[in-house]
């Protein structure tokens, strides 16, 4: 009876178990709300720079390669590559069977449309100014013929999706629908509010663990955090850094800050009197206080910029630059030296800060403002929704902003150099030796030559002060506690939901 009994109460106890763990998968979520702090302008993928646009990007196309987060290039759709001895043909090998949301299978076709479409377009002409044209060599083999050596190409080539052919030709409009490769497709978007994905069940590596993705998109950064805290949202990028503190410390929620390869900085235009003066530009530079602005404008969750490019960049190498410490003493001297010793009333000229609002940018300003003043620059903010749309085409003085960039130097030639004046140059800023030298940095792939160069650009360029940079941000993020995440260093990529999962 004893033994029975025993047998009995072991039975008993694991049917207790497995009820128990049926009623857990049961219960383990399939679906997660992502927060999206920006208006969404369009789901084609070469039709905006918008980085909130790479969220929904990110889940539904892939690239020929990716970065990791040492700054390393990956295959993704390409298994491998090479480049030809002059630098100016790469040939991509693919990898074979992967599918479309469409159900079109991938090729080589597909790789040559959507580099070629690409760079007609004004939104990725970073990434494409380069490519002259892009050729299917068989059904697993595409070559890309550039006009000039680039040596980051195979880095460069991660920013641009690749996209189907059928569909994107036939399609005029893509605003609201996608076809990708990748882990999740589109199901239904307005890119003003929601947009929804389910998992890709032919995904080439496999089904995702979470079905289903809803992106919110709430452009008022409270709302975002309060929506957070009540549930309806799932994994929130803090937006407004002061909210960041009590999420953290509540223990309620799984909480990182994430460096990330974003600068904010000062925009000056250099065609513009008294900005065409170096001695000008270098005066400004010393009159702002880095240290103050991190800490009003981003709570301390930055740290101070030298140039707009990440230090962990390949290249980025500040040990024999000058250096701008907040010092007006060297502000007011310089500003004499540069003919203003009375300083500079740049309002009486017109000129006003514009500065992006509803954002930390606006405390930017305010701080400069304040330090400039102390400094005899007296100058007016202006808050704008098209700050980088006027600065642009130049049709400012002074603006706030922020950009993401890639982890090779060779990036930053989007900025400085004379080529990208009325595209992503904002500061028009022109130094010949410059130009010399990313093109000496693009024409070889010896490693130790291009360190040389772009440590020259690095000089000449902290010296030059064609903007002035201010902070490299790091990304709150916080998630609730059941869900495992993972953030990444790029402002870009920060995420992929394919490798999430729910405990």
């Amino acid at each position: 009876m004893k033994k029975f009994m025993r047998i009995l109460f072991a039975a008993l106890f694991c049917l207790t178990l497995a009820a128990s763990f049926q009623g857990a998968e049961a219960a383990r979520r399939e679906d997660v709300n992502i927060y999206v702090e920006g208006v969404i302008p369009t789901l084609d993928p070469y039709g905006t720079g918008q980085y909130v646009a790479w969220y929904v990007f990110n889940q539904v196309y892939e690239t020929l390669t990716t970065v990791d987060d040492s700054g390393k290039v990956q295959p993704c759709l390409a298994t491998g590559w090479e480049a030809s001895q002059d630098g100016l043909k790469y040939t991509f090998k693919l990898v074979k069977g992967a599918k479309f949301h469409n159900g079109e299978t991938f090729t080589a076709e597909d790789v040559a449309y959507s580099l070629n479409t690409a760079s007609t377009k004004p939104a990725v002409s970073s990434y494409t100014n380069m490519i002259d044209r892009a050729e299917a060599v068989d059904e697993n083999t595409v070559t890309v013929y550039l006009k000039r050596p680039y040596a980051a190409f195979a880095s460069n080539v991660s920013e641009l999706p690749i996209v189907n052919k059928k569909f994107y030709s036939e399609h005029e409009n893509l605003y609201n629908i996608a076809c990708g490769t990748g882990a999740y497709r589109l199901v239904e978007a307005d890119p003003n509010s929601e947009i929804k994905l389910t998992r890709f069940d032919e995904y080439r590596q496999g089904p995702a663990k979470i079905r289903d993705i809803t992106f919110k998109i709430i452009t008022d950064s409270t709302t975002a955090s309060i929506a957070f805290e009540t549930g309806e949202l799932d994994f929130l990028m803090v937006y407004n850094v002061s909210n960041f503190p009590p999420l953290r410390d509540s223990g309620k929620y799984n909480a990182q800050l994430c460096a990330t390869f974003h600068t904010a900085y000062i925009e000056l235009n250099n065609e513009l009197k008294p900005f065409d003066n170096k001695l000008v530009r270098q005066a400004l530079t010393y009159a702002v206080d880095r240290e103050t602005i991190i800490q009003v404008a981003y709570d301390g969750m930055a740290v101070p910029a030298r140039m707009n490019v990440s230090e962990n960049s390949f290249g980025a190498d500040f040990s024999d630059a000058m250096t701008f410490e907040f010092s007006p003493e060297k502000a007011k001297k310089l500003l004499a030296e540069a003919g203003y010793p009375d300083g500079i009333d740049f309002t009486a000229m017109g000129f006003e800060f514009d500065y992006i609002s509803g954002s930390y940018h606006e405390k930017i300003a305010q701080c400069i403002q304040q330090t400039w003043a102390e400094c005899g620059v007296r100058i007016n903010l202006r808050a704008s929704e098209n700050v980088s749309t006027n600065a642009a085409k130049g049709n400012y003085a002074v603006c706030t902003m922020g950009n993401s960039f890639t982890g090779d130097m060779s990036y930053t030639a989007t900025m400085y150099a004379s080529s990208a004046i009325n595209a992503s140059n904002h500061a028009r800023y022109s130094n010949p030796r410059v130009d010399e030298l990313y093109k000496l940095g693009d024409a070889t792939t010896n490693s130790a030559d291009r360190l040389k160069y772009y440590k020259e650009i690095c000089n000449t360029v902290i010296e030059d002060c064609p903007y002035i940079s201010i902070q490299h941000k790091q990304i709150p993020y916080v998630w609730v506690k059941d869900l495992n995440a993972v953030p990444h260093l790029s402002s870009g990529h920060p995420w992929y939901v394919y490798e999430w999962s729910w405990n």
